[in-house]
């Protein structure tokens, strides 16, 4: 029996509770040998990082790295998971037991393995199920929620994250992520489980219990896909790689199907594979340059115009612009403006554009899309914590109105164009820049061409992200540390900048420092804290991430534009981008000081 005496001296109180939770509950079991072996050895660190806290609901879910532990993804949280949503679902609606849970996963080691698990938990919890005969892209989850009248999904993913991390994704019956009541509700399920019950996979599929589903729901969904096509240009040459994902499952027969020919595919990267062998660092985020460096070689070797490239799961979209002979890589926001504004103008361009259109974005996504709209004359929607699920939540409420729903983005590299599902989609991004490049090739233009002409139109608009990693319970820590020092003693001056307001999304307060009065912020609450540097379109937001263990530093930052020629424009641009990167760096330095 491992000694827990001695245990105490080493880790954090909570971080004791928990293992000996592990250590004396029965559903905990499996793990008892694995646990009592990091206590002989004395591997303290380990401990208190696996177990000093419940890895919780997060922005997309649950995630995190696998292994043994109440803050770590393995059989327990991932049942407790799956059994305490089928608990919750069956409580709020009586037929959701009938109607069923459908489940994906992507293409991560232990994805496979935990899918047909939490299939079998769910079975045992009276679900009927319906799987995935392999691996697909978490739009397609969405969509198939909806599609076949379930009461919920679930996907077994850890988006961009490490090849050690898995996680899994809550979907509700309108096919997106679960927002508040729910996730709390399902959190406060898990933690009264005392016995997770799980019937065998393959037997629940021979009963018919589970039914594995496969190209009818591909079908409806990529005919679904390929319908928000707006354009009738085709003539592009794009480079394409999933980086080892599920992007081939949806992104790659959307463009075929919408017509598009000239693909050409990085083959190496064609592979399914949980070990990102291929992408540098195995980090497969498009938002990372190094992940895209495949595709980008093959850009340029090819002389291709754009280069499109997805996450495991294929929910985020990166694409990368030839330039001559230069790459220039759109970021998420850059790539929501040239969605937006293709898909306005191609319906202002038919006479279809009213008033009762609208776009969507989140508190941390590029206000140009803000001036877009005033431009285009349509509504924006923008007051929204970070995540998809919000823009999900809108389109629930918008359903049985008269508004009408054009696209909605997020700086993490996230677009959806239209209804057909309730989260971003790699594919309904890729067809919108597909279709966007194409047309602008026929003019002798590029994306880029477009993007600084918008510059010069509506202000230079340009954003920047940084991420502090912060790993482990003292990372953790000292992340909320960090966030009491911003609501407490933040900085009244950054990089020379006077710091004119801080909003704390905690309180919903915003506060002017040079008069000290309060207004109330129009949000849901949450952990986020922004400086305001005399405009609002000036900015540095603040948050913990809700999926990794790191804090995110967010500039949003505008400047006024008296000149036209895209070389000027550049010349502004790139000063701006080193003005606000000192402003991100400086911000840091402050409050990670010791």
């Amino acid at each position: 029996m491992a000694d827990l005496t001695t245990l105490a001296k080493h880790v954090s109180s909570d971080a004791l509770k928990n293992i000996t939770e592990w250590l004396s509950q029965p559903k905990y079991a499996q793990y008892k040998s694995e646990i009592e072996a990091l206590i002989n050895e004395e591997d303290w660190r380990t401990l208190e990082d696996s177990f000093f806290k419940v890895v919780e609901f997060g922005t997309g879910g649950r995630r995190g790295t696998t292994g043994v532990g109440s803050n770590r993804i393995n059989r327990v949280t991932m049942g407790e998971s799956a059994q305490a949503f089928c608990l919750y679902a069956a409580e709020q609606d009586s037929m959701a037991a009938q109607k069923g849970v459908v489940i994906a996963c992507d293409t991560r080691l232990s994805s496979p393995e935990l899918s047909q698990y939490v299939a079998g938990v769910c079975v045992a919890n009276g679900f009927k199920v319906y799987i995935f005969d392999n691996f697909r892209a978490t739009p397609e989850l969405s969509f198939a929620v909806r599609h076949l009248g379930a009461a919920i999904g679930i996907v077994i993913s850890a988006s961009h994250n490490p090849p050690a991390d898995n996680g899994f994704k809550a979907y509700w019956n309108d096919g997106a992520q679960l927002v508040a009541p729910h996730d709390k509700g399902v959190l406060k399920q898990a933690t009264e489980i005392s016995e997770i019950l799980y019937t065998d996979y393959e037997q629940a599929v021979s009963t018919g219990f589970i039914t594995v589903i496969g190209e009818a729901v591909d079908n409806a969904y990529v005919d679904a896909v390929a319908s928000e096509a707006v354009g009738t240009h085709r003539d592009v040459a794009i480079v394409y790689s999933p980086l080892h994902g599920a992007g081939q499952t949806n992104v790659l027969p959307v463009l075929k199907k919408a017509g598009f020919t000239n693909i050409s595919l990085v083959e190496d990267q064609m592979t399914p594979d949980g070990n990102f062998p291929t992408v540098e660092n195995g980090k497969p985020n498009p938002e990372e340059k190094a992940a895209n460096n495949r595709a980008v070689a093959q850009l340029l070797a090819e002389r291709a115009d754009i280069a499109i490239t997805n996450d495991p799961d294929a929910d985020r979209i990166g694409v990368v612009v030839r330039v001559g002979d230069d790459p220039v890589y759109l970021n998420g926001n850059q790539s929501a403006v040239l969605a937006a504004d293709y898909a306005l103008k191609q319906l202002q361009a038919r006479g279809e554009l009213t008033a009762k259109h609208y776009i969507a974005k989140t508190i941390v996504t590029t206000d140009m899309l803000n001036a877009l709209a005033q431009h285009y004359g349509i509504t924006i929607y923008d007051n929204m914590l970070v995540g998809f699920k919000y823009i999900g939540e809108l389109l629930l409420n918008k359903e049985n109105t008269d508004e009408t729903f054009v696209v909605g983005g997020e700086e993490s590299y996230g677009l959806l164009k239209g209804t057909y599902a309730r989260d971003k989609d790699g594919a309904a991004g890729a067809l919108l820049l597909a279709e966007y490049a194409a047309e602008l090739k026929a003019e002798g233009r590029t994306l880029y061409d477009r993007l600084v002409e918008l510059y010069g139109i509506h202000g230079l608009y340009l954003e920047r992200l940084d991420n502090v990693v912060s790993p482990g319970a003292d990372g953790f820590a000292r992340m909320q540390q960090v966030m009491q020092k911003l609501r407490t003693d933040a900085p009244r001056e950054v990089g020379g900048h006077a710091v004119t307001a801080i909003l704390d999304y905690a309180s919903l307060e915003k506060t002017e420092l040079t008069t000290g009065a309060t207004s109330a912020i129009d949000c849901l609450a949450g952990n986020v804290v922004v400086l305001e540097f005399g405009d609002h379109r000036r900015r540095i937001t603040v948050r913990p991430s809700g999926t990794e263990a790191k804090i995110k530093f967010y500039v949003q930052w505008f400047e006024e534009i008296d000149v036209s020629e895209p070389a000027a424009i550049d010349a502004l641009s790139t000063i701006t981008k080193r003005e606000i990167e000192g402003l991100s760096r400086e911000l840091e330095g402050v409050l990670f000081a010791a």
